[in-house]
This record gives C-alpha cells, sequence and structure tokens, in this order.
C-alpha cells in the first residue's frame, strides 16, 4: 500500500488492563521489534503516535499525519490509496515483525494496476515492476523530498509520471520536436518503431504517388551526423521540390517542377499538358525550323528507331521515361546518312548543316563553285547545265530510283557509252583529244596529224564522202572514222 504503519498486536501498541480494577497489576507489553523504516518510533513512549488508547490497531489519520505523499493523493482522490475507502493502513502493512520485515509486503502478481489510475496495456504489461518503478524516474516533489529524507526511493512505488516523456524522454528518437502533441497521436503501447496511428495526410505535407512508397528515413534524416537515435521530423523544407530532389535541368525548366511532373511517377509526365505547354527552347536543343512540326514521338520515342531515315540512340538509363532524350549533338546522330558516306572525307565532314538547313532539305547550299572546290569532276562547259540527277541517279537492285553521290569514275565513256557514235573505233584514246565539255561537235580537227594528211581537192571533200555509215548488229548508225585504206584505189577504185 506504500504506507509504512505499525501493526498492533492485541488491537494496539498498548493493552492497558483498565477494564479491571486493578490497576497495580496494569503493565505495558510491547508486540515486538518495529521495522527498520520505524526504527526511530521504537520505546513506549512513541506508541501513541500511531495508536490511540483503547483503540484496537492503527488510527489512520495518524499514519496520514506522517506519510504526507499518501495523505496529499487521497485528499485529491488520485491514486491507488484514494481507492481503498476507510480500510486500516494495518490491512496491508504490518509491523512489530522486526528489522528486517518488508512493512511493504505487495503481491506484484496479484496487483491491478488499472486502481492506481494508470491502466498497463500491451507491452507495458509485460515489464517487471520495478522496470517502470525506479528512483530516477519519480517525478512528484513530495514523494522525492519524503522518500529521500528517509532513504527509500528505491522502495516506494509512488511518485510517477503518467505520460510518456515521463519514463521515455531520454529515449525519444525526436527529441523535442513534438513537445505538443502527444506519444499516442502516432505510437501505440505495442510497437514504438511502427507508427499505426500515423497518417501522413493530417500534417502540412500529404504523401501523394510514388511519396507513399519512400521509406521514413529517406525524407527524414539523422538531426545530427553521427547520432543513430533522434530523427528530425519537423522543420523539414517542402515548398518546392528541389528542397529535396536535385534538379536534373539545371534550372534550365523554372522552379516549378509540377508543371510537367507529379507524384504519380517523375518520368511519366502528363502527355497532352505537357507537349502543349512544354517549352522546347529551354533545353539543349532548341527546336527549329521543320523540327517545330515534328511530332515529340519522333525524336522522344524508342520505337521511333525503326522509322525510314531516322536512327535514334537513347542512355540505357533514360528508356523508361515517357520523353527519353536522344543523342542529338550531330545530325547524324538522328538521321541517317542518306549519302552513304561520300562527303565523310570532305572538309565540313558528314554534317548535314554544310549543304541543308532546318526549314527545308532542298534546296542545298552545294552549289557549282562547292562541286568544283570539293569533288574531284570539275564542270565545265556542258556540264554545268546539266541537272544533278543526270549524273548522280542510278537504278537500285529493287527497281527503285537510288541517288548516288561517289562517282568512282571520270573518263567520260563512264556516262557516255550508250551514246558513243564511234563504236569503240579510238579505243585507248581520250574524248579529250577531240571534244571538249562546251560541245561535243568536234570544232577544229586538224586531219594533217593522222596517218593520212588531206592535200589538194581532198581538203574540201565533206568528211561523210569518205566516212561512210554502217548499220551495227543492234540498229545502231555508226560513221566509219577507223580504220580505212589509204591507197586511193580504197577510195576511188580502178587499177590492177
Amino acid at each position: 500500500m506504500g504506507c509504512r504503519s505499525v501493526l498492533t498486536a492485541a488491537a494496539g501498541a498498548l493493552v492497558l488492563a483498565a477494564a479491571a480494577p486493578r490497576p497495580a497489576a496494569a503493565q505495558l507489553i510491547s508486540p515486538g521489534k518495529l521495522s527498520e523504516a520505524h526504527v526511530d518510533l521504537e520505546g513506549v513512549r512513541n506508541c501513541t503516535k500511531c495508536h490511540r488508547l483503547r483503540e484496537r490497531g492503527v488510527a489512520n489519520d495518524l499514519c496520514l499525519a506522517c506519510h504526507t505523499p499518501e495523505q496529499t493523493r487521497i485528499a485529491k482522490g488520485t491514486g491507488y490509496h484514494a481507492t481503498l475507502g476507510d480500510r486500516s493502513c494495518s490491512d496491508c502493512h504490518k509491523e512489530h515483525f522486526g528489522r528486517d520485515f518488508d512493512v511493504l509486503h505487495l503481491d506484484t502478481a496479484a496487483f491491478d494496476h488499472q486502481e492506481t489510475g494508470f491502466t498497463l496495456e500491451e507491452r507495458h504489461t509485460e515489464l517487471e515492476c520495478r522496470k517502470c518503478h525506479q528512483p530516477e524516474l519519480i517525478v512528484a516533489a513530495d514523494v522525492r523530498a519524503f522518500k529521500g529524507e528517509h532513504g527509500t526511493l528505491d522502495r516506494t512505488f509512488l511518485g510517477l509520471g503518467t505520460t510518456c516523456e515521463a519514463c521515455h524522454e531520454s529515449d525519444s528518437p525526436h527529441g523535442k520536436q513534438f513537445a505538443d502533441r502527444a506519444c499516442t497521436d502516432c505510437h501505440t503501447q505495442r510497437d514504438w518503431k511502427h507508427t499505426r496511428g500515423f497518417d501522413h495526410d493530417d500534417t502540412r505535407y500529404a504523401l501523394t504517388g510514388e511519396h507513399r512508397d519512400v521509406a521514413c528515413e529517406k525524407c527524414h534524416k539523422l538531426a545530427r551526423p553521427g547520432d543513430a537515435k533522434s530523427r528530425r521530423y519537423t522543420g523539414i523544407a517542402f515548398r518546392a521540390c528541389t528542397d529535396c530532389h536535385r534538379d536534373p535541368h539545371e534550372t534550365r525548366m523554372g522552379a516549378d517542377c509540377a508543371r510537367c511532373h507529379d507524384t504519380a511517377g517523375w518520368q511519366q509526365l502528363p502527355r497532352d499538358q505537357f507537349e502543349r505547354e512544354f517549352d522546347h527552347g529551354k533545353t539543349k536543343f532548341e527546336l527549329r525550323g521543320k523540327h517545330r512540326d515534328a511530332r515529340c514521338a519522333s525524336c522522344h520515342a524508342p520505337d521511333a528507331a525503326g522509322a525510314e531515315g531516322i536512327r535514334l540512340t537513347f542512355a540505357a538509363t533514360t528508356a523508361p521515361r515517357s520523353y527519353p532524350p536522344p543523342d542529338a549533338t550531330r545530325c547524324v546522330s538522328c538521321h541517317l546518312d542518306y549519302h552513304e558516306g561520300a562527303f565523310a572525307e570532305s572538309q565540313s565532314g558528314i554534317e548535314c548543316r554544310s549543304c541543308h538547313t532546318e526549314d527545308a532539305w532542298l534546296p542545298t547550299s552545294y552549289d557549282l563553285a562547292r562541286h568544283n572546290d570539293a569533288a574531284k569532276f570539275a564542270l565545265t562547259g556542258a556540264h554545268v547545265v546539266t541537272p544533278c540527277l543526270t549524273c548522280h541517279r542510278d537504278a537500285a537492285p529493287s527497281g527503285e530510283e537510288h541517288l548516288i553521290f561517289r562517282i568512282e569514275h571520270e573518263a567520260c565513256a563512264s556516262c557516255h557509252a550508250e551514246d558513243d557514235p564511234h563504236a569503240a573505233q579510238f579505243e585507248g584514246r581520250a574524248c579529250t583529244d577531240c571534244h571538249d565539255t562546251e560541245s561535243f561537235k568536234v570544232k577544229a580537227f586538224d586531219h594533217d596529224e593522222t596517218r593520212y594528211a588531206l592535200d589538194g581537192r581532198h581538203r574540201d571533200v565533206p568528211c561523210a564522202s569518205c566516212h561512210t555509215e554502217r548499220i551495227e548488229a543492234g540498229g545502231q548508225k555508226v560513221r566509219i572514222y577507223r580504220p580505212l585504206g589509204m591507197d586511193c584505189k580504197d577510195c576511188h577504185g580502178g587499177g590492177a
């Protein structure tokens, strides 16, 4: 019961033979030694400090006059002793059984803690009494003073606080962060680590989307490095996404991440709104010309890599994103080289922009001057006005028209074999020996440099008179230039 009262034997500490008419025979009887707690009350002169004459047992008011902590609580109607009514202190606390006797004698196994006003629940029911009832956990000032004076702080069960922090302040993982909140707002007495009563939506920052799956410690870091217990739960900045997340755009997109992203998934973007409002000019690749008209998926969809003329390359780590960024450092990073490496060795390399613009692929800036400067075959004469496709077009194996830009052969016959009027008569000779690119007609042929120099009337004879035509097997008319006989009879007949 907590009161260390005196147990009387034979109805009190004093037995007086007052009822018999023999006062001389009356005598004082000591029922036994007092306990160590009441040793200062030993002796017949102190009996009335606990007992009243002609009354059995101890007087509760005399006990409480000394045990003031219990008196205060009974008067307030709080604590275990206030529930006992008129029961005598001696019902629970016996005395006169010697110095080593424990006047408290509490049966902890049978004791109903609910009667103290503090009901034990869950994990608390599994603890030994002295796990909580320790001198250092006594918070009541009157109990500390009274029990301390008598050296019994380690024996009393009085004076503990009823709040969680009264016992757990030293091992609180929150410090003073929730001084205005009750622990039971979030925790139960079964398991402190799991906050079954806590709902983050009731805080100033409700969790949505993938934030719900993030472990608490990812955001609630240790308050101080090296402190393995106290985590920071209050005062965490959350006004902007960048308070917690590194900005991968390096502020180019502004500070409002929610314009493009939401918490359902940072890599999955709301397409309609995003494509309508997104400013590509804030990225490293500003859209110009025809690129402005291209669908987003043309460049930001992995399956677009198989589109005709397109070759996209994505970093493996960006593939799950709604808009994975392709490698766009050069034109050929996305566009297949239509020229098949024909300009790889040129001064500008295979950069499309050296000839094309983003406004339109045609016309190109590759003009006559560049052709004559960069190509192996300079255009002169009639070649200048010849359409490009006349020379740079070929038939692909499939039968489709195919443009070629690297022409390996430069001889006239490489292009004009089909319209060669000489049918290989001048094999081994260059066409330019007689012709130039201004006109395929021979302007100044000197017959004297042939094996048959013209003289006399021969100079006035039309060429066709000697160089007649014949019909080849394929039906082609061919004028005969050689070999011709050089004897007179070969042309004029007669003779032997």
